[in-house]
């Protein structure tokens, strides 16, 4: 089974996707150890662990270090939205591909079935089958919801892009 162009961007977005949820993890836990340091630290000095300034200088680090590690995290979300984002994008463009080929299969199968020796695929002749004739109904008005969702999604984040 050879991918496509367009699948193994999929597959790229996803595993880009994967690390940018366990970057947000990791940067989460950070926090988190951070957030702790800074509520213990208080106490050390008062109950005579830690010397003052010592403390002080240790408070201004990991401050520092969390203001850091929360500004990484604002700026992997804009990144993993994003991400999200055109993978969406490009698995709606995928199901319409997909749905574009079967489209043009069940037509040509139909076409076969009532005339054998037809090839020409752009014939608008309806076929016999009621069934067949549904699922092309269902088919083209799949493609042309999806379409224009797809179409809508991709030009909002281009003017996005253009705005900022």
């Amino acid at each position: 089974m050879a991918f496509s162009q367009l699948d193994r961007t999929v597959a790229t977005l996803r595993i880009s996707l994967a690390e940018l949820q366990d970057k947000e993890r990791q940067l989460d836990s950070m926090i988190a150890q951070f957030r702790a340091q800074l509520r213990r630290l208080p106490r050390q000095v008062i109950y005579g662990g830690t010397a003052l300034d010592v403390s002080l200088n240790a408070m201004g680090e990991i401050e520092e270090r969390l203001a850091d590690a929360v500004a990484n995290r604002k700026r992997v979300l804009a990144i993993k939205k994003t991400a999200i984002e055109e993978l969406e994008a490009l698995e709606s463009v995928k199901q319409l591909d997909e749905a574009r080929r079967s489209l043009q299969e069940l037509k040509q199968r139909a076409r076969s079935s009532t005339d054998p020796s037809s090839t020409d695929l752009s014939s608008t002749d309806p076929p016999e089958d009621g069934e067949t004739l549904e699922e092309i109904r269902r088919l083209e008005q799949f493609i042309a919801e999806h379409s224009k969702r797809a179409e809508l999604a991709i030009t909002a984040r281009y003017r996005e892009d253009e705005e900022r």
